[in-house]
């Protein structure tokens, strides 16, 4: 069963980080001009969080596949990087900061709780990855298995990335 939880993190995980460090690298000028308006870093740091989160976010989605102890690291890794996302996110959130969040590309929704959330819900998954990863012995996998958890990790990754959609839609409801 831990294989099963191991294969899924390892999934969710890869999907979302790289999804996120294309579109950043895609739109370094967009992600820059949002940090700058988020002003979270000093300037001078800017030039480097444009490059160096896009390519924090690149290795961790590949290292989340090495054997162990890497893919303990690698979870705990992404597990920080999370954390500090949100922590930026809540941040920007008790300023009261009418700034939408770059973290998939150009986004015209502004942070809120649904992007803590999000957070939240992959700190979670880094949780679940690094415990599963540092289990003695995984086990095996069924090819039924693997089909379902993939899945349903495929499933989860696309409605993390589309948060920004979803809270757009729902709130242009009301």
């Amino acid at each position: 069963m831990t294989a099963y939880l191991l294969l899924g993190c390892r999934v969710v995980i890869a999907v979302v980080f790289a999804k996120s460090a294309l579109a950043k690298l895609r739109a370094r000028p967009d992600f820059a001009s949002a940090l700058r308006v988020m002003a979270v870093l000093s300037p001078r740091l800017t030039g480097p969080a444009v490059l160096g989160v896009p390519i924090a976010e690149a290795v961790l989605a590949l290292l989340v596949w090495m054997p162990r102890p890497v893919v303990s690291w690698a979870f705990a890794a992404a597990g920080g990087l999370i954390a500090v996302f949100a922590a930026v996110l809540v941040v920007l959130l008790r300023r009261g900061a009418d700034v939408s969040c770059p973290c998939f590309g150009a986004s015209g929704v502004p942070v809120g709780a649904a992007h803590v959330a999000r957070n939240l819900v992959l700190l979670a998954v880094a949780a679940a990855g690094l415990l599963a990863g540092a289990a003695p012995d995984p086990g095996g996998l069924g090819p039924a298995g693997v089909v379902a958890v993939l899945l349903v990790a495929a499933f989860a990754s696309a409605l993390i990335i589309a948060t920004d959609t979803l809270v757009e839609l729902f709130s242009a409801a009301h």
